[in-house]
C-alpha cells in the first residue's frame, strides 16, 4: 500500500480503516472513520472525526478543520499521508526512511492543548527539486502525475501504512519469545524437579530408583550440573547396597559367615555409612544370639541337638574366631558328641567270687552258713580266708552283745562294715541301736556337767551308731545353739579379757563340726589369741 496515490477528484472524502471509506488505510492504529478531506474554495481542508489516536499535520496535532498546503504530511496513528497539490506544484516529497514518532494525543484533543497554527506563509514545508521528484517516479507514474497536474487534481500519497501490523507482528514475536522463555523455564523446572527427586531417593537409600531418574535426566540434559557425579556414585553404591541386602538375607537365615563375606565386599569409599555400621552390629548381635541358642541345644545332651550346636558355633567361629563363648560351647559339643558316639565297651563277665554267697548269708544273720562257705574256699582264695576270720571275731563279740561296752560295740560295727562293704547287716543294726543308747547316756551326762565338747563327741558317736537316735540328735542341736551363745560371749570379751575368751572359743571349736561356719570363725580366734 505504501506509495499508493489517491487522486482527490471529488469534493469530499473520508479516510479510515473501514473498507467503505473512499480512502481505506489498513492499519489497526487508524480509526474506522479517522479524518474527513473536504474541498473548499481556499483548497483542501482536513478535520479529525473523533479518532482514537488523533490526527497530526506536519507533526502538530489538529483539533479543528485545517487547510492543507502542498507537501503537508498527515499522520493517522502509525500511518502517514502526504498531500500534494499538483495544480500549484509538481514537486513530490520523498518519504522518510522510518516513521516519525507519534506525539501524544491525549493533550491534543482539547482546544487549549493545540498550539496555534502558524501562518501558512511561515510553515516549513518539505521540498525537493522537480528533477529529484521525477527521478523517483516510474515513467508511467510521471505520465499520470502530469495528467493530474494538467487536470488540476490534488493527490494524496500514502507514505507509510501498516505500521500497526508491524507492531502487531512485533508483539506476536515478543509473545512468542515470552512463550518460548516460559517453556524453557518450565523445562528447567522439570529438570530441577527430576534432579531433586533423584537426590531424595539417594537420601532414602534407594539408589536403583535414583539411578533411573538420573539417567532420564542425563538423556534430556547431558550437561546438567551434578548429574555425572551422582551417576558415578550410583554405579558404586548400587552394588554396595546389594551386598548389604545379601548380608541381611544371610543373617535372617542364620548364616553368619556368609553375611560377613557380603559385608566385606562393600567398598571402602561407600557413602552408606549408617547401613554398613548397622550391618556390622547386627552381625555381632547375631553371633551372640546364635551362641546362646547353641548352648540351649547342647544342654539337652541329645545327639542331634548337640551336633546342631556344634554346627552353629562352627559358623560363629568362622565369623569371629576369637568369640569366647562360641569356643566354649564348641569345645563342649565336641566332647559330648565323642561321648555319645563312642561305642559301648565289650563287657567281660566278671569271674565269680566264691565269697559273695557267704557275705549274703552274713547280712541275713546266718553266721554259721557263711563261715561254712568261706571254709570251703579259704584254701584257694585269700579273701575267703580273711572274711572267715572277721566273721568268726564278729560272732564271738555278738554273743556278748549285752555286755559289750562302747569300745566293743565300736569294734563290732567296724567288722560289720568291713565284711559287708558298707551294706549293714541285721546284726549290726541291733548293735548300732545298743551302741547309740550307750553313747547317748554318756552325752547326756556330759551335757548335764557342762562338758560341752564331750557331750557333742558322744552325741555324734551315738548318731554314727544309730542315725535315727532322736535323743542324740536333740543334744547335737542344743549344743549348736549353745556353741553360738559361747561364741558371742567370747567375741564380746576378746579385747578386754582375751584369757577368758580363749577357752570359750576352744569349746565352740570342739562343739561344732569342721564344716560349720562357726567352727571356722572360732578356730581363727583361737589361733589369733594363742599367739
Amino acid at each position: 500500500m505504501e506509495g499508493e496515490e489517491f487522486a482527490l477528484s471529488e469534493l469530499e472524502y473520508t479516510v479510515g480503516r473501514a473498507t467503505d471509506n473512499p480512502i481505506c488505510i489498513q492499519d489497526t492504529s487508524v480509526s474506522r472513520k479517522h479524518v474527513t478531506l473536504r474541498k473548499e474554495s481556499a483548497g483542501w481542508m482536513v478535520s479529525d472525526m473523533g479518532s482514537g489516536n488523533g490526527t497530526i499535520v506536519n507533526g502538530e496535532p489538529i483539533a479543528e478543520e485545517t487547510l492543507l498546503a502542498n507537501g503537508d504530511v498527515i499522520t493517522l496513528g502509525d500511518s502517514e499521508l502526504r498531500y500534494e497539490d499538483t495544480a500549484n506544484s509538481t514537486a513530490k516529497v520523498q518519504a522518510p526512511s522510518s516513521p516519525r514518532p507519534r506525539p501524544s494525543t491525549a493533550a491534543g484533543r482539547g482546544p487549549t492543548a493545540v498550539p496555534s497554527r502558524p501562518a501558512r506563509e511561515g510553515r516549513a514545508r518539505p521540498q525537493t527539486s522537480r528533477a529529484a521528484a521525477a527521478a523517483e517516479l516510474t515513467p508511467e507514474a510521471q505520465r499520470k502525475r502530469m495528467r493530474m497536474k494538467l487536470a488540476g487534481v490534488a493527490v494524496l500519497v500514502v507514505l507509510f501504512a501498516g505500521l500497526g501490523v508491524a507492531r502487531s507482528r512485533m508483539r506476536q514475536q515478543q509473545e512468542e519469545q515470552g512463550r518460548i522463555e516460559a517453556e524453557q523455564r518450565k523445562y528447567r523446572e522439570q529438570l530441577g524437579g527430576l534432579f531433586q527427586e533423584a537426590k531424595n531417593l539417594v537420601r532414602e537409600g534407594q539408589w536403583e530408583q535414583a539411578k533411573a531418574k538420573l539417567e532420564e535426566l542425563h538423556t534430556q540434559a547431558p550437561a546438567y550440573p551434578g548429574v555425572e557425579d551422582y551417576l558415578k556414585a550410583a554405579e558404586r553404591e548400587i552394588p554396595n547396597q546389594k551386598h548389604l541386602g545379601a548380608a541381611q538375607a544371610a543373617l535372617d537365615k542364620g548364616q553368619l559367615a556368609a553375611a560377613k563375606a557380603s559385608i566385606e565386599k562393600v567398598s571402602s569409599d561407600t557413602q552408606l555409612y549408617e547401613q554398613l555400621k548397622t550391618a556390622r552390629k547386627n552381625l555381632t548381635d547375631a553371633a551372640d544370639t546364635r551362641t546362646k541358642e547353641a548352648k540351649r541345644l547342647l544342654d539337652t545332651r541329645a545327639l542331634e541337638n548337640v551336633q546342631n550346636a556344634k554346627a552353629i558355633t562352627d559358623d560363629v567361629l568362622a565369623t569371629f574366631p576369637e568369640h569366647r563363648d562360641g569356643k566354649l560351647v564348641n569345645d563342649d559339643a565336641v566332647r559330648v558328641i565323642a561321648d555319645l558316639t563312642r561305642p559301648d565297651p565289650v563287657r567281660v563277665a566278671a569271674a565269680p567270687k566264691p565269697w559273695e554267697p557267704a557275705v549274703d548269708r552274713f547280712r541275713d544273720a546266718d553266721i554259721t552258713g557263711a563261715v561254712a562257705i568261706l571254709n570251703a574256699c579259704s584254701a584257694k582264695t585269700a579273701q575267703c580266708k580273711r572274711l572267715m576270720a572277721q566273721m568268726t571275731e564278729f560272732g564271738n563279740l555278738y554273743k556278748k552283745l549285752e555286755g559289750l561296752d562302747a569300745k566293743g560295740l565300736t569294734r563290732l560295727l567296724a567288722l560289720d562294715k568291713d565284711i559287708t562293704d558298707g551294706r549293714t547287716s541285721k546284726m549290726a543294726r541291733n548293735a548300732g541301736t545298743r551302741a547309740g543308747n550307750i553313747y547317748y547316756k554318756s552325752a547326756a551326762g556330759a551335757k548335764a556337767a557342762g562338758q560341752w565338747s564331750r557331750a557333742m563327741e558322744f552325741a555324734r558317736r551315738a548318731l554314727q551308731a544309730d542315725p535315727s537316735h532322736a535323743g542324740a540328735a536333740n543334744i547335737v542341736n542344743d549344743l549348736k545353739g549353745k556353741a553360738k551363745d559361747l561364741y558371742m560371749q567370747a567375741y564380746s570379751i576378746k579385747d578386754s579379757s582375751p584369757e577368758d575368751a580363749l577357752p570359750k572359743f576352744r569349746d565352740v571349736v570342739a562343739m561344732t563340726p569342721p564344716d560349720d561356719e562357726l567352727h571356722g570363725k572360732a578356730q581363727g580366734w583361737v589361733e589369733k589369741l594363742s599367739r
